[in-house]
Formats: structure tokens, sequence, C-alpha cells
């Protein structure tokens, strides 16, 4: 993913989930690789072997992460080289190491077959946390994100509120839910504030964006009194479901 990610270094990440509705999930870890893909290779090819080998050696370690791959479909400099990014998502720190240590213990074999696929940096690492509604479950979403710079005189928790209050608004839009999510820089990420991440089924995803499109949800939530507090840039991936639990 961008060369984003891991907390403001005072959230540091405990348990959490995509889900509950009813309750704050804490902030995870998210660990992520920008890729080019291989001469001949597709984003499907990566897919298969995600949700096929790298799944069963996580489930065979019993790994606790979730892992997708993003697609680019249509991405602003300076994040616009990689092909994919594969992102996995830890709910602890303790959960990272464990997988770390179990990979380069084991995972020689599977190792060498992504890199048959495509050629990755190391990896970023981001703080990610929900802001509003958990995103429902598909193995294919269109997911876009705004890499955002706060204007002077906000700060990250103004940037939290208008986040939610961006995904209420739409959700009630289009009558479904779409998630909403925030990382925050970290280790190896400077140059933004965060980045706003929103993602659902395609049809809501659709009647989402034609409201955007229309300037529709821009009224009501300045007719709500809210400003957005960043000037951002917005860019859209196709997000790959491989490892989920």
């Amino acid at each position: 993913m961008y060369r984003m990610i891991v907390s403001l270094l005072g959230i540091f990440l405990s348990a959490g989930s995509f889900a509950a509705h009813h309750e704050e999930p804490e902030p995870m870890v998210a660990e992520v690789y920008d890729c080019t893909l291989n001469a001949g290779v597709t984003a499907g090819d990566v897919v298969a072997l995600g949700s096929g080998d790298f799944a069963s050696f996580v489930g065979k370690h019993e790994l606790n992460m979730t892992t997708f791959l993003w697609e680019a479909v249509a991405v602003s400099p300076p994040y616009d080289e990689p092909d994919v990014r594969w992102v996995n998502y830890f709910p602890t720190w303790g959960d990272y190491f464990a997988a770390d240590a179990a990979w380069r213990e084991h995972g020689s074999k599977v190792d060498a077959k992504i890199n048959k696929l495509m050629t990755c940096g190391r990896p970023d690492f981001a703080g990610f946390m929900q802001a509003g509604e958990p995103a429902p479950d598909a193995l294919v979403k269109p997911l876009y994100i705004r890499v955002c710079q706060l204007k002077p005189g906000n700060t990250i928790a103004n940037a939290t509120a208008y986040r939610k209050a961006v995904n209420s608004t739409q959700n009630e839009q289009i009558g479904s839910t779409v998630g909403s999510y925030m990382f925050t820089p970290g280790f190896g990420n400077p140059g933004f504030d965060y980045g706003a991440m929103v993602t659902g089924a395609p049809e809501d995803m659709a009647k989402l964006m034609d409201h955007s499109r229309d300037g529709s949800t821009a009224k009501l939530l300045t007719a709500a009194g809210y400003t957005e507090p960043s000037s951002c840039s917005v860019d859209l991936h196709r997000s790959h479901m491989m490892v989920s639990q």
C-alpha cells in the first residue's frame, strides 16, 4: 500500500476486529507491501496464491491475521508505481511478531512462489482504525483512499469525527452500509497525516460514488455543519480478500 503506516505512536494497537456495530474496535496493525507484477502475471494469479497456499500457511500455523490484495485502478503520484499492494492486518503487535517468526522459519516455499509472481519492497506499517461502520464481507470490493494533509488548526480527532459523519451520511443516502477506516502514518511513512478508506459491496459503492459525483453528499454534510478538515487526493483500488478470520 502507500508508504504509510503504524499509528500515532500513542495509540499502540491491541485486539480489535472489523465488526462490532455496537462498540468501537481497538486499532490494529497494518503491514503493507508495494509490489510490481512480474511479466505475464495478473492480480488474479496473486489472489489465487494468497487465498490458496498462503491462506493454508496461515491456517496451519494458527496465525491471527487478515490479508487483502489491493489492485491499483486509478492512483495519483507519488503512490502510483505499484501494480498491487499486499496488505496484512494484525490485531496486536504480538500477533505480528508471531506471524513474522513463523514466516521466517517455515515460509520459504510459499515465499518463493510469491516471488515468481511479483517483486515487492520492504513493508511499511500503519495504525488502522474503524471510523464509522465496518465493511461488509465480500471477496472483491471497490475501495478508495483519501490521502490527506490536515489544514491548519485541525487534528486527527477532527478528522476522525468528520470521517464518521461522512460514513453516516453516505450510508443513509444509499440505504445500506459501506465501511469507513483510517490509517495513521508511522514507520517509514512521512508526507501525509492520514489516509481515509471507504469500501463496500460494488453496488453500494456505485451508489455512493454517484452521490459524490452529483454533489449531494457534500451538500448534506455542509447543511449539517461539517467542513472537511484536510486537503486530500483520492485513489481507487480493487480489494481482493485472501485470508479472513
